[in-house]
């Protein structure tokens, strides 16, 4: 972590060196990465419609039923995989699964989507997580289970799509009232740009493939606005919801994050939280996750400590 600072905050530049500092620390961590128990399931019929479920070898001490944590990686629409090529020996993101299942004993879920390059256009990445959903409440059906959903970068504004559009109000309000025996309990955006209203305009022109032409409408404060003009936003009974950036964020995301926090804390009744990750850049937090190194997991711990409170 003492390098990160030296590398910047510009996306493109920083990615390539953190990828190479986590690899070689993952690397020392493999025998115990690989520990945990693993099983790949579709959610959906296209190919990437996939996810992997991780689960605790020992759940000695640990509480039962399992809460269930669904996590969605980054890639600005365009990259990103359950596993990543970049990080060799398949130790991301069985690194974040470990870690949680581990420490914590939730069941972990990593899912991949469908990106640009498969046809991917806004509202598909709520489609996608509404469809894994779907397969929780099929599969843990009266089982008391508690989810919540980590969202980083991309996969953050599309776990704000399926939290906000309308599209998918009915199997949110019933995972948020419970049934089925399955409760929405919380939901953490890490690293997620909330409004583009700050970026360049390369940047713009890159996530509009995705987004689509009016990018501001597609963002997280247009499904934020939305939800809010349509009334759902101010009838109460929402999770708990917690704001997650690093240090060493790009500016455009932070000043993003403030925007969406002033917006939601406006909201009486609902739960809004936030953390900024001490010495983080935009990509390592989820790679510093089964290090064994202190400083690099203590993210880890004050989420999976938020999602037991």
């Amino acid at each position: 972590m003492d390098r990160l600072p030296t590398l910047g905050r510009a996306i493109p530049v920083v990615v390539g060196p953190t990828y190479d500092i986590y690899a070689a620390l993952l690397s020392k961590k493999a025998v115990d990465i690989k520990k945990t128990t693993v099983e790949t399931h579709k959610y959906g019929l296209h190919p990437r419609q996939q996810l992997d479920l991780y689960k605790s070898t020992s759940n000695k001490g640990l509480r039962k039923p399992a809460p269930i944590l669904v996590f969605l990686y980054g890639g600005g629409f365009v990259n990103g995989d359950r596993i990543l090529n970049r990080i060799p020996g398949e130790l991301a993101f069985a690194n974040l699964g470990h870690f949680f299942c581990e420490n914590f004993g939730f069941e972990t879920i990593v899912m991949d989507y469908r990106l640009v390059g498969h046809g991917a256009t806004f509202p598909s990445g709520g489609s996608d997580l509404e469809a894994v959903m779907q397969w929780i409440r099929k599969r843990y059906a009266g089982s008391g289970r508690k989810v919540f959903v980590l969202g980083n970068s991309a996969g953050g504004i599309h776990t704000c799509t399926w939290m906000f559009e309308n599209d998918f109000r009915s199997s949110r309000r019933a995972l948020i009232a419970g049934s089925d025996g399955i409760k929405l309990a919380g939901v953490i955006t890490l690293g997620a740009a909330f409004t583009f209203r700050y970026s360049s305009r390369g940047l713009i022109d890159s996530v509009a493939q995705y987004l689509g032409s009016e990018v501001e409408n597609a963002s997280p404060l247009g499904s934020i606005e939305r939800c809010r003009d349509s009334g759902e936003l101010l009838k109460g009974g929402w999770p708990r919801m917690l704001v997650v950036d690093s240090e060493f964020d790009p500016e455009d995301i932070l000043r993003s994050s403030q925007d969406a926090l002033l917006k939601l804390r406006a909201v009486e009744g609902l739960q809004i939280e936030y953390q900024n990750l001490t010495g983080h850049n935009h990509i390592s937090p989820p790679l510093a996750l089964g290090t064994g190194i202190t400083e690099e997991k203590s993210w880890g711990f004050a989420i999976g400590k938020w999602c037991m409170a």
